[in-house]
């Protein structure tokens, strides 16, 4: 996770809220409760399963194309074209090689895949392409404009156009002296943008200052600014089982977990051990 608002190092190779899931839906039985959305001719990507195993339903139109992570597919249309390649490297050599310059500081800095899957429709007809990530959980639906990036957690990125760039933006020493990670993924679209979480996701309209828990924090709008800091004084940050929360102040939008991965290790570490 990531510190002050301050200084940005970052390299690029250049939102939707949560609805309502109606009472009678379960696990067993999908709601698509996006429906049918994406921006204008482009996919069209529907999530199911939600919260807790959500997956996303991506239909192509002709020729049309998708990146998703390494790993993430479970399903496609049997004419569907599947290219390795790095991240926002449509668009020439230049870009190109900025995707790929961006794609090794994301291995290293941020640990992410090197490379992604681009899967595109024939020109002549449509296809599906269905993706979920490795962790139960939810997914939800981020459409990007050229305006205003989003920051996300490495581990939360699971799939956007082609036309997304996603970067790397330094955090802070802060943020990686408290036990988060130091780098953030920045997607500036104009394009669809997917994460993924641990637990629901649920979108909270920032006007002023809020604050998150560091591990449940899964993206937010780059207009936030925000800070790691403790719950009240030392002896409660440290006896609290709160720890180190992230102070965001502005106007935005942040995307949350329900649930805390580490804490869940945590917990369940002495029924391993048994």
């Amino acid at each position: 996770m990531a510190s002050g608002a301050g200084g940005e190092a970052q390299v690029e190779s250049d939102v939707s809220p949560v609805p309502t899931i109606p009472a009678a839906a379960t696990d067993a039985s999908p709601v698509p409760v996006d429906g049918d959305i994406g921006m204008g001719g482009g996919p069209d990507v529907r999530i199911e399963g939600r919260p807790s195993f959500g997956t996303a339903v991506v239909r192509l139109p002709p020729g049309a194309s998708f990146t998703a992570e390494a790993g993430a597919m479970v399903a496609m249309s049997r004419d569907t074209d599947v290219r390795l390649t790095f991240a926002g490297a449509r668009g020439g050599f230049f870009r190109w090689i900025s995707a790929a310059i961006t794609a090794f500081f994301r291995r290293i800095l941020a640990g992410e895949s090197l490379f992604v899957n681009e899967f595109t429709a024939p020109e002549n007809s449509p296809s599906e392409v269905v993706l979920a990530p490795v962790i139960v959980g939810d997914v939800t639906h981020i459409p990007l404009d050229d305006r205003t990036p989003v920051l996300i957690q490495a581990e939360s990125y699971l799939a956007s156009s082609p036309e997304v760039r996603v970067g790397v933006r330094w955090a802070g020493l802060a943020m990686y002296f408290g036990g988060e990670s130091a780098f953030f993924l920045r997607a500036r679209g104009p394009g669809d943008l997917l994460v993924n979480a641990y637990g629901a996701i649920e979108e909270v309209e920032v006007d002023g200052a809020y604050i998150v828990d560091t591990g449940h924090v899964v993206a937010f709008t780059q207009g936030l600014k925000y800070s790691l800091e403790g719950v009240g004084g030392l002896f409660q940050t440290v006896f609290s089982g709160e720890g180190l929360v992230i102070r965001f102040r502005g106007r935005g939008k942040i995307w949350m977990q329900t649930r805390d991965v580490p804490m869940f290790v945590d917990w369940l570490e002495p029924y391993l051990e048994r």
